[in-house]
């Protein structure tokens, strides 16, 4: 399997774990889910078979404005201002070991770290918000962060709830130096050295059917486009990634 597909998963991670913002909830009260969903999409080395992954779902959120979620995102919302969430973020970057698949030979092991930063969050309306977060990866030494804008749609249908969104994610010289850098005295095909900026781009879509008060079906799309650095590098087979998932998750 291409070790870039974990990396992959990332936008769809931040898709599944903002379409349920926090809200004022009465004190000692919780919101929580629990499921499995099953992963795909397009990242595959050629000739390898498409993935087929198990991943599981949790999110869960307190009315003291912590959150949690199974995509290795945790947060504090601090904010008491109507239409505006900020406060400190967590997320779990993904391992890679080169000797693992031939075709990352000459590229940087990344080792599973905890980064840590902030997120901003500004709504536009009820239904439409302003995103951004800022992670010093720790694993890199460098900063990433992501911008984007989400629309979701509660009354198209009873029970149902669409969400929309678009973004663009950006990295410093050590972070993508760590992810996309290629060194010919270390294995690889030859040298390639990234600079910081334009990560990627991505859009995606969420559909949430609550098929009654305590199950919930979840489904997302994601296609993310690498930017100019990260797709030359001798690494990376395909510039353009699509991530499907669906999963079925208990609310309590």
């Amino acid at each position: 399997m291409n070790k870039l597909f974990p990396l992959m998963l990332l936008p769809l991670c931040g898709l599944v774990c903002a379409e349920d913002s926090m809200s004022m909830m009465p004190d000692g009260s919780r919101d929580m889910y629990v499921g499995i969903a099953v992963v795909t999409g397009n990242a595959a080395a050629a000739g390898e078979k498409r993935p087929v992954l198990l991943r599981p779902l949790l999110q869960a959120e307190w009315s003291n404005g912590i959150f949690v979620s199974s995509g290795g995102i945790a947060g504090w919302h601090l904010s008491q201002t109507a239409g505006v969430e900020y406060g400190p973020l967590l997320a779990s970057t993904n391992s890679r070991e080169p000797r693992d698949d031939r075709r990352l030979r000459g590229s940087h092991a990344i080792r599973g770290s905890l980064d840590a930063g902030g997120f901003f969050n500004y709504y536009l309306g009820e239904d439409a918000r302003l995103r951004a977060s800022i992670l010093y990866d720790t694993s890199a030494h460098g900063f990433r962060g992501d911008v984007g804008v989400q629309r979701s749609w509660t009354g198209l249908a009873p029970h149902h709830t669409l969400s929309l969104s678009a973004g663009v994610s950006l990295a410093s010289d050590p972070v993508m130096r760590e992810r996309y850098e290629v060194r010919r005295d270390a294995g690889g095909v030859r040298d390639y050295t990234p600079s910081g900026g334009m990560a990627s781009v991505n859009a995606g879509a969420n559909w949430n059917w609550s098929l009654n008060s305590r199950w919930l079906l979840s489904s997302a799309v994601t296609v993310t486009r690498l930017g100019s650095e990260p797709a030359a590098s001798p690494i990376v087979e395909r510039r353009t990634f699509t991530v499907l998932s669906t999963g079925l998750a208990y609310r309590f």
